[in-house]
């Protein structure tokens, strides 16, 4: 139900579980290389099941995360993830839709769920006591959801003021003509060729229209299987409790046949990629969007690429803001997918000055090429990203959700990264060499977002509309009154 749009680093897709056996397997629990202690087994049904103890807190986030997104749909259902996540709040077995949004905020806890292009998921935080009350909670709304008839068409509606409004058509052909919004996704469809991956999570306007309860029950009872999930605890909790909890809880649900994970993106043939939409921006401001290609979430080369995202968000920002002064802020980061990802350096300047902030990332890329690169720089953004993910880390919904992207590619025995040990073995020659691979033709794209109309342009246009409506109806009242005084 939380909006659609959502931090990138949380797009995820789940790989299928470890085969069916008589009674639940185990992981074996972390290594030393681990970041922090994890145990990890499967119920017979399939469904993976992850727990994180911290006896030290109050408290627990219960996070059940589906492998269906936005990337299993196509043309014809675009949409229907978003919209079946809508639906499993409306009503279940044995609570209506007032029951199912109050019984975990009665107890003082928060509850939500979200989808994106390789994952939807639902969660609860609740006070440590009420763990039994979330995987209950969890359980109904995910697996025994109703999907009330008298709730289909509400939810549409519901889905389409999410997306403001049934503009779709018009939208989409704008974006043919260049008149557009959406750069993200337009940069999306110019580097991952002809893949879902440049579908709308949200959907388009015509297959909302037509999906009606029978297709959402059958994409619904396709996706929505044991196997196709991964329960994760992290707070208040011993292994032993979630494994029983778990257990009593979802063991009696049904293993399905999972269905086929998308194909890989193709790499396009050439390149370098310019995309440019126009679409009205508030100011006569362009938004510079720079990057490349890279690679999936697990690729051994990701750890060089977030600690040269964050080289460039550094270097950057003191060259194109403090220095120069040219822009507000700048960002550089990653999204990762399953099996692709990008690089992504970003902001927003007066028009007159992208041009000029484009060649200065373009002159910092090839500088790092080259291997022109200060080893305290680089041990800063080692150091800050080793913060970051310690602070971040340090919130039991937050941990949740860093671990829930990783049971889509990591098999059974592999252990879960451990984040300030990869950051902090990457070297600068790493980072020459990752741009060496990734900064190619090929792979490289620049988006530009440039105004077509803008507050001042708006004003003037409209003034003058107004101008000329008055004086045609002044010029029409004179006209009459002489041809009276005749």
């Amino acid at each position: 139900m939380q909006r659609y749009l959502l931090p990138c680093f949380v797009l995820l897709l789940l790989l299928s579980a470890p085969p069916v056996s008589a009674q639940a397997q185990d992981v074996p629990p972390t290594t030393s290389s681990d970041p922090f202690p994890l145990y990890r087994f499967t119920l017979p049904n399939g469904m993976q099941v992850w727990c994180r103890p911290r006896t030290d807190s109050n408290s627990a986030t219960v996070l059940l995360a589906m492998g269906v997104g936005a990337r299993h749909e196509d043309a014809s259902n675009n949409g229907i993830s978003h919209y079946v996540e809508h639906m499993l709040f409306t009503g279940t077995e044995r609570w209506n839709e007032e029951e199912v949004k109050s019984i975990i905020t009665r107890r003082g806890g928060n509850w939500n769920g979200w989808t994106s292009l390789e994952q939807t998921v639902y969660f609860a935080e609740v006070a440590a006591q009420d763990i039994p009350i979330a995987l209950d909670w969890l359980d109904q709304v995910v697996f025994r959801a109703t999907f009330p008839a008298n709730k289909v068409d509400k939810e549409r509606e519901v889905v389409f003021q999410e997306k403001w409004g049934r503009y779709g058509r018009l939208i989409n052909s704008l974006d043919r003509l260049g008149f557009g919004y959406e750069l993200d996704r337009s940069v999306r469809r110019a580097i991952f060729p002809d893949s879902t991956l440049g579908l709308r999570v949200i959907g388009e306007d015509a297959p909302l229209e037509q999906i009606d309860r029978a297709a959402l029950l059958e994409f619904y009872q396709t996706h929505y299987i044991p196997n196709n999930a991964v329960l994760i605890v992290v707070g208040n909790i011993t292994p032993e409790q979630i494994r029983e909890l778990a257990q009593n809880q979802f063991g009696d649900l049904e293993p399905g046949t999972r269905p086929p994970m998308p194909d890989p993106p193709a790499l396009p043939e050439a390149g370098p990629h310019k995309v440019v939409v126009r679409g009205p921006l508030l100011t006569a401001q362009t938004r510079v969007m720079l990057g490349a290609r890279t690679v999936g979430r697990n690729h051994p080369d990701r750890w060089a690429l977030e600690v040269l995202a964050e080289l460039l968000d550094r270097n950057l920002t003191e060259e194109i803001r403090y220095q120069q002064g040219l822009v507000y802020g700048l960002s550089a980061g990653n999204v990762f997918f399953n099996d692709a990802g990008y690089l992504v350096i970003t902001t927003t300047s007066d028009s007159a000055n992208a041009d000029l902030i484009r060649r200065t990332i373009e002159e910092q890329l090839e500088r790092i090429r080259q291997g022109t690169i200060d080893p305290e720089r680089v041990a800063e953004a080692q150091a800050a990203l080793q913060g970051s993910w310690a602070l971040a880390t340090e919130d039991n919904y937050t941990r949740a959700r860093w671990l829930a992207q990783w049971p889509a590619v990591l098999s059974a025995e592999e252990a879960i990264p451990d984040y300030p040990a990869k950051i902090g073995a990457v070297t600068p020659a790493d980072l020459a060499r990752v741009v060496q691979n990734y900064v190619t033709p090929e792979r490289r794209y620049l988006g530009l977002h440039n105004p077509v109309v803008t507050v001042t342009s708006g004003a003037w246009i409209g003034g003058g509309v107004i101008g000329m409506g008055a004086g045609a109806w002044l010029t029409r009242r004179l006209w009459r009154r002489a041809r009276l005084a005749r």
